[in-house]
């Protein structure tokens, strides 16, 4: 067996290891298989023993980094960790090139894909095995650690449900059943067959999985469960495939699940059951993973390689082998067991690996059902639905904050050159008053400039309106004075609060009482109504508390209304939002606010690194959930977050501050997903990071 002569560093879950079957890798205390023994510590053995599968080709394929490398000369050690799915084929791309260059030692280990990329990112291997992609949070660690990686696909594999072959009542389970055997509600409850089917027996229900730091674990319980890491507790937990395999073939009431290559080499030992996903029983073979219909537990597999690893000669030789002709076909062998790429594929992988071209090509939430095209343009596919506009009709009716007002009547106004048929209408009653219209179902979207409130959420609740919350922009607050006005150019945060706090009502009226050096002049105040979520911050983030604030004051839902009093008259001064000021050069003049670190004005470059404190917030809009069903409303809304009007955002001609192309993405998807609910706890408002949309 191909696999024999490997060196596995198995990291197993659950303490000591049992005798292992003849599939995939025995463990280094397992009894050694029939076939040659692996050496502990020596460099794989010079003589290359005959190899019974994979065909040679017959003709001689076009040269290749693989085929050009002058083996002989190389020497070093390779270290591998991770997947115990993807062990069977590192394991034999490392016993075959181990015949090319035999001063290379490649040892790989098995702590599962989570375990493989804690030491990837520690910097302790140079290529981690991966079940799935990695994760954000491993993004996050490996960059912490200066590491970068070479994302790699490599091999399709068909996550695999089995049963002993003495079972006899099984050979066909729903998804739907599947989910009520693994899901969390299902620990200590779903401990019979017959539970799951009326027509199974009354037999105890053993369960065999992987662990939760297996690639395994995190996509069978996404595909299955509806979210990564959901699953029911009281099971066989282990990150080596090898004990599932010798607890299910042991015990007839046992289910469980793995890779399929230890399905392909454990012939008579297990029983792949069928899956319906929806259309039907399929089981996991070659031809039904490859044709995409094996559903919905089909996946690609990663190798990761550690980008300066990469420069070292042997891992530039053994990841150009890995990925070659010489070694790809073995992939989809009895000896290998899942399903090789296109040659096409594997040349334009090949060629991100030679280019050292770092980072992922997945998205968070992408994982299930994830296609490989991305890997032949070297790009991301669009997040966003296609629709045809020319077909779309109707009225879409958005109410609310005029803070955001600019950006959703941008994104109207090119949207209506798409969509010639669709009227969307965009009104002004603060962000409180189209909340209010929200939640009693006159409006399908609400501009906001503040999050949604707790009493604004059990009002929607009430009327059974769920919304999506989808930030939009980021605004800077701006505090604002005529152009006449010569004696402020800057106010620290504890000198608006001396006017603008409750107690100044009626006692703070003059410019001289905020600063000696001021003129003796009478002040006039403008801002927004209490029904803004302008108000709502500003208040907040000046004086300490939402809505506390004094009332003498002019106040305004429209903040056209505060330009014009503002622009009028020498003494006065007003705050809004800071498209307003880019749209009304001459008129008003910002001011410099010092929040702690010195004067900062707004700008788009201040608002987008946050050194404009406190006044920087997000933007956003709610989207009514049954609204989001409605073919223009997608359309609508996946425009408005799309690289194809987000770039208007961030121009003169609306005023704002546009988020990243990876929040927008994620944002997107968010709608997509129909996620509803908010994602801002309350006291949060202030200082508040988007972060939490990509799952952080």
């Amino acid at each position: 067996m191909l696999m024999a002569l490997i060196v596995p560093v198995i990291a197993a879950c659950g303490g000591q290891q049992t005798a292992q079957p003849t599939a995939a890798p025995a463990p280094t205390t397992a009894p050694a298989p029939t076939a040659a023994p692996a050496q502990t510590t020596a460099p794989a053995p010079t003589a290359a023993p005959a190899q019974t599968t994979a065909p040679a080709p017959t003709a001689a394929p076009a040269p290749t980094a693989a085929s050009t490398t002058d083996y002989a000369s190389l020497q070093g050690d390779i270290l591998v960790d991770g997947s115990s799915t993807v062990y069977p084929v590192t394991a034999a791309a490392a016993e075959e090139f181990s015949k090319l260059a035999q001063n290379v030692r490649v040892s790989v280990g098995i702590s599962g894909t989570g375990g493989g990329f804690k030491k990837f990112c520690n910097g302790e291997t140079d290529i981690s095995n991966a079940s799935r992609p990695i994760s954000q949070e491993e993004q996050e660690a490996c960059a912490k650690n200066g590491i970068e990686f070479i994302e790699l696909p490599v091999a399709y594999d068909g996550l695999s449900v089995i049963v002993s072959p003495q079972n006899d009542w099984v050979t066909c389970l729903t998804v739907a059943e599947l989910k009520k055997m693994w899901e969390p509600e299902a620990q200590g409850v779903i401990t019979n067959w017959k539970q799951i089917r009326d027509s199974f027996p009354d037999r105890p229900l053993a369960l065999f999985g992987a662990g939760t730091d297996s690639g395994t674990f995190d996509y069978f319980t996404e595909a299955i469960n509806g979210k990564a890491k959901a699953s029911r507790g009281d099971y066989q937990a282990t990150e080596d495939d090898n004990v599932t395999i010798v607890g299910v073939s042991g015990d007839v009431n046992a289910i469980g699940y793995l890779g399929y290559a230890y399905v392909v080499e454990n012939p008579g030992k297990i029983k792949p059951i069928a899956i319906d996903g929806g259309k039907g029983c399929v089981e996991p073979s070659f031809e039904t993973i490859a044709n995409g219909t094996y559903i919905p537990l089909s996946r690609p597999l990663f190798i990761y390689v550690n980008k300066k690893a990469a420069e070292r000669p042997e891992v530039q030789a053994f990841v150009n082998y890995y990925l070659s002709p010489e070694f790809t076909p073995i992939i989809q062998t009895p000896q290998v067991g899942y399903v090789k790429l296109s040659d096409q594929l594997y040349a334009a992988i090949a060629k991100r690996f030679n280019d050292r071209v770092v980072g992922t090509l997945v998205r968070p939430g992408e994982e299930v059902g994830l296609t490989l095209d991305r890997y032949l343009t070297g790009e991301l596919p669009s997040s966003v639905p296609t629709f045809d506009y020319t077909k779309l009709s109707g009225d879409i009716l958005i109410d609310g904050s005029s803070t955001v007002y600019p950006v959703t009547a941008a994104a109207a106004e090119e949207f209506s050159k798409l969509a010639q048929n669709v009227r969307v209408s965009v009104g002004i009653s603060g962000t409180g008053g189209g909340f209010k219209k929200f939640c009693n179902g006159e409006t399908d979207i609400s501009n906001a400039s503040r999050p949604i409130s707790q009493e604004e959420q059990e009002a929607c609740a009430k009327n059974g309106i769920e919304f999506i919350e989808l930030p939009v922009a980021y605004d800077g607050l701006s505090v604002i004075v005529s152009p006449q006005n010569d004696w402020v150019t800057c106010l620290t945060v504890a000198e608006l609060k001396k006017m603008w706090e409750p107690e100044a009502q009626g006692v703070i009226t003059n410019w001289k009482q905020i600063r000696d050096s001021f003129p003796d002049r009478p002040l006039a105040l403008f801002g927004a109504g209490t029904d803004s979520g302008t108000f709502d911050y500003f208040t907040e983030a000046i004086n300490g508390k939402a809505k506390a604030s004094r009332g003498d004051y002019q106040a305004t839902e429209d903040d056209n209304v505060t330009i014009v009093g503002v622009s009028g008259d020498v003494n006065a001064i007003g705050y809004l939002g800071y498209a307003y000021v880019v749209e009304n050069p001459g008129k008003i003049k910002p001011i410099a606010i010092d929040g702690g670190k010195g004067c900062v004005e707004p700008s788009f470059e201040t608002i987008a690194n946050g050194t404009y404190i406190p006044l920087s917030r997000p933007l956003f809009i709610y989207v009514n959930k049954k609204a989001a069903e409605r073919p223009e409303v997608q359309a609508f809304v996946n425009y408005y977050l799309s690289p194809e009007f987000t770039p208007i955002i961030q121009t003169p001609q609306v005023g704002y501050v546009k988020l990243s192309d990876q929040l927008y993405a994620a944002i997107a998807k968010r709608f997509n997903d129909r996620v509803v609910g908010t994602l801002v706890k309350p006291g949060e408002e202030v200082g508040l990071t988007l972060d939490r949309y990509l799952g952080k």
